[in-house]
């Protein structure tokens, strides 16, 4: 073989090596080189737990369109910390989200507090609840059943005790007697 083709074919093998050889350098750097550990990845029952406590599925109790009914609005409502029962109210006492659906409390009423005890949920209210209401035999109704179905609808209540500044009341606007605890009426609540 001739010295001059032999330094072709060495030339040309070394022109197909020295990439491959590059590559390979450059792969065995990177591999070597320091890495951080990743952080550990939650276990998903965590994940679960988590999203399950900072949001609840609530069901409330708005005025229907004419206003003698009660209609369901069903949210996922965000605790942040709060009582569920008090968020609820509070919730409650913002408004509906659907335009057809009425205002049962008045805007300006404070939620003061809640205690559960014996299945009985005792929910006060500042003095707005009855100073701000708008009357009428039906508005009361509708007022008080939509605050003590939305309490129904959580565990562990059976009757709500309506309180104003941490006293029972005789009623409202003088339909609806307050002295005692209330059941739910669901026959209130539009098919």
């Amino acid at each position: 073989m001739k010295p001059m083709n032999l330094i072709k074919k060495m030339w040309f093998k070394s022109l197909i090596l020295l990439p491959l050889l590059l590559f390979l350098l450059l792969v065995l750097v990177a591999g070597c080189a320091p890495q951080a550990p990743a952080p550990p990845e939650p276990e998903p029952e965590e994940q679960v737990e988590e999203s399950q406590a900072e949001w609840e599925a609530v069901t409330l109790y708005y005025a229907d369109d004419q206003s003698e009914r009660l209609v369901e609005e069903n949210r996922s409502l965000a605790l942040e910390g709060r009582e569920p029962a008090v968020a609820v109210l509070e919730e409650l006492i913002e408004g509906p989200d659907f335009p057809a659906h009425g205002r049962t409390i008045p805007a300006d009423v404070k939620v003061l507090g809640v205690q559960i005890n014996g299945g009985i949920a005792e929910a006060d209210f500042s003095e707005e609840l009855r100073s701000s209401h708008w009357g009428g035999s039906t508005g009361e109704i509708l007022t008080v059943y939509s605050i003590v179905n939305t309490l129904a609808e959580l565990p562990g209540v059976e009757q709500v005790q309506i309180l104003i500044e941490g006293e029972t009341v005789d009623t409202l606007v003088g339909h609806l007697e307050l002295m005692e605890p209330l059941s739910p009426d669901w026959g209130l609540v539009a098919p």
